[in-house]
């Protein structure tokens, strides 16, 4: 059964067993509590007064001086492992809102000193060009007779300024205090009375006015006590991260506190949703048929006063979907989600995606050594690392894809690529290794490469076909038979003449039966022009939509069909990759000992360099082509499936069963 079965519940009670009834349906997870349409109810109240946001803030500013987090968890972002018995002696035994307080503090000091801090720097940068200035701060101002202009300008402007105020007949003093090789900054002293003139000339050559602010001493001193202030600033940053840094300890325990507070807010959310009356309530939801009865019990055993109904569902209902599958087919799952979830009356594709998706993974990766490496990873992964139920699917699903392709990549010959072979050749020890990777090649890509593109293409009307079979299957679930015998019968009769014709045109069936295939494929296409357009008006639409479904279904069956040469291509990009990583592997090695005089002239050194050589080259190149060639091999039998094989009946009209349980953000409950 691949679509578990649904029911219905209703739990009424009294209003002393809500509390505890909605916390205990949340520990056994097992419901979907749906919202109740009921008018004039008792209006619920919030109990607690925490601050999730709060929480969060504390825990996201914690994270940036928690320590060095090791691989595994800086490649899986894993949560951490915490013991539900310990949840309540944690949050007992722990003030949280002490630490969010002290928290909170020391990241606004934290916050000032650092502006504090930007703001010198700031300055420090304004003022390192007017480093030689010789004349304090404080007198740079205008006198009675006199102004003083200080600024920045390009040094081709400043040619061009300094012809222009001889030309004018400005007098003025300026000195370069600095000047690079573009911009010069100068010091301007001119006659009060000529100050307006000279400021409109300086606006034509983007003179860029500036001010030095407001300090006592020369620019030297002024970044002489930046500098100092900047430093004792520093040591007060270091001693605040100092505190914080002790208090990241804590960020275990505040996590546990925010998880645990967030399931009683989603308990407090619940009881929004309930039909409520002053001494009473009603929860509805969706349960799995299978978990009926447990509940059924433990409301018996542990709420006496409370009644419990089940029921079907309407065909009108919006009812969630749960994949159910055995343990083979469960991880692809994964791919099926992807997707979307099919309808509640429909048709799981998982179990129908299972074997192709397989299949084309190894197909296209198609190496053994490979194979290994991302069997073993994987396994490793589930072994090591405690994991949610996606994670689980995710990581079951490419396990299977690395026996995929070790399988696929035995049968074609790919051992990183021709590495058995070169063993063999520069050592006879290799012979026998070489010998049984032989004995297992039933086709050479690089040899057959005709005969692969024949396979994958093979794949290709196997899938078309079998979606059409599919469509049926769900058409008979249903009960849909008039579909069955207008669509799939038809299409199906076309698909088997028009493969009839392709054979019997490339000179690969047999021609006695192209008569067969002739007629099959004309009697279909009539049978769909009548047919396809039947849900439209007036016989003139029913016939062209007819005619444009047969059309699409022509030109579509070619195209989904040769959508499957990917295959082929990815299949042969592979062993070609890693065989030229082997080739350039040996030619460096052998090439770059002898190009250094000093190590060629040293036996020892030169094997061991050319050794080093050849396993940086070997191993860097087959990670790079193992990483790509997995990601391609994952992308496009994906595509394969949503495409050319779910377009034959898969919609994703459902929604995934959402049952109200206990949930987690930063640490998983053991």
């Amino acid at each position: 059964m691949a679509i578990a079965k649904i029911k219905k519940i209703e739990v009424i009670g009294l209003e002393k067993d809500k509390d505890d009834f909605i916390s205990r349906i949340q520990q056994l997870g097992m419901v979907e509590i749906t919202q109740a349409q009921q008018e004039n109810q008792v209006p619920s109240i919030n109990k607690t007064s925490f601050n999730l946001v709060e929480i969060e803030e504390s825990i996201s500013f914690l994270s940036g001086f928690k320590q060095t987090a090791n691989f595994l968890e800086s490649m899986f972002s894993m949560k951490p492992w915490v013991f539900k018995g310990r949840i309540t002696e944690i949050i007992n035994g722990f003030d949280y809102q002490s630490l969010i307080a002290t928290l909170t503090d020391l990241r606004k000091h934290l916050h000032h000193f650092t502006q504090h801090k930007d703001k010198l720097s700031q300055e420090n940068l304004l003022l390192s060009p007017w480093r030689n200035l010789r004349i304090p701060i404080e007198l740079i101002h205008n006198t009675n007779s006199c102004a003083i202009l200080l600024g920045a300008i390009k040094n081709t402007d400043l040619e061009k300024l300094l012809k222009r105020r001889v030309k004018e007949n400005i007098r003025l003093f300026y000195e370069i205090i600095s000047q690079d090789k573009v911009i010069s900054h100068i010091l301007i002293i001119c006659h009060k009375k000529q100050q307006g003139e000279l400021e409109n000339i300086l606006k034509e050559y983007n003179f860029s006015f500036v001010v030095l602010g407001r300090h006592i001493g020369t620019v030297e001193e002024r970044l002489s006590e930046i500098k100092r202030e900047i430093a004792s600033i520093n040591n007060r940053i270091d001693e605040i991260k100092k505190d914080i840094t002790c208090l990241a300890q804590d960020k275990l325990r505040l996590m546990i506190v925010h998880d645990y507070f967030m399931n009683i807010k989603n308990i407090e959310e619940a009881d929004k949703i309930l039909s409520k009356q002053k001494y009473t309530f009603c929860l509805t939801g969706w349960i799995k048929a299978k978990d009926v009865k447990p509940l059924e019990n433990i409301v018996a055993k542990e709420f006496e006063s409370l009644a419990f109904f089940v029921s079907e569902p309407k065909e009108t209902d919006d009812i969630p979907v749960i994949l159910e599958n055995n343990s083979l087919v469960r991880p692809f799952e994964f791919i099926t989600s992807i997707y979307g979830m099919p309808k509640y009356n429909e048709v799981d594709p998982t179990p129908f995606l299972a074997p192709f998706f397989f299949l084309y993974f190894g197909f296209c990766v198609s190496d053994a050594g490979y194979g290994f490496l991302l069997a073993l990873l994987c396994f490793l992964v589930l072994k090591k690392v405690k994991m949610g139920p996606q994670g689980k699917k995710a990581f079951r699903l490419f396990l299977y894809c690395g026996i995929s392709t070790i399988i696929i990549g035995a049968l074609t010959g790919s051992w990183f690529g021709n590495l058995f072979d070169l063993l063999a050749q520069n050592n006879s020890a290799f012979a026998p290794l070489k010998k049984f990777k032989d004995s297992l090649i039933i086709l050479d890509p690089l040899k057959e490469a005709t005969r692969l593109l024949g396979i994958a293409l093979s794949f290709g009307i196997v899938q078309v076909w079998f979606g059409n079979i599919v469509a049926a299957i769900g058409n008979v679930k249903n009960k849909r038979y008039l579909d069955i015998l207008l669509d799939q019968v038809p299409t199906l009769v076309l698909l088997f003449g028009l493969t009839g014709i392709g054979l019997t045109f490339l000179n690969l069936g047999n021609k006695n039966l192209s008569g067969l295939f002739n007629y099959s494929a004309l009697a279909a296409s009539i049978v769909l022009v009548l047919t396809q357009g039947r849900s439209e008006k007036g016989i003139g639409s029913k016939l062209f939509y007819g005619a444009y479904n047969l059309y699409s279904a022509l030109s579509g069956y070619l195209s989904d069909i040769l959508s499957y040469s990917r295959l082929w291509a990815l299949g042969m990009v592979t062993g070609v990759m890693a065989n030229t990583i082997n080739l350039i592997a040996v030619q460096f090695s052998s090439i770059l000992p002898s190009s250094i005089p000093f190590i060629n002239n040293i036996g020892v050194l030169k094997v061991s360099f050319s050794i080093l050589i050849l396993c940086l080259i070997f191993v860097g190149g087959h990670i790079l082509s193992f990483m790509m060639n997995l990601l391609g091999a994952f992308v496009h039998p994906v595509r394969l499936q949503f495409v050319e094989f779910f377009s034959k009946f898969f919609k994703t009209t459902g929604r995934p069963f959402r049952p109200f349980r206990v949930e987690t953000r930063y640490i998983n409950f053991e």
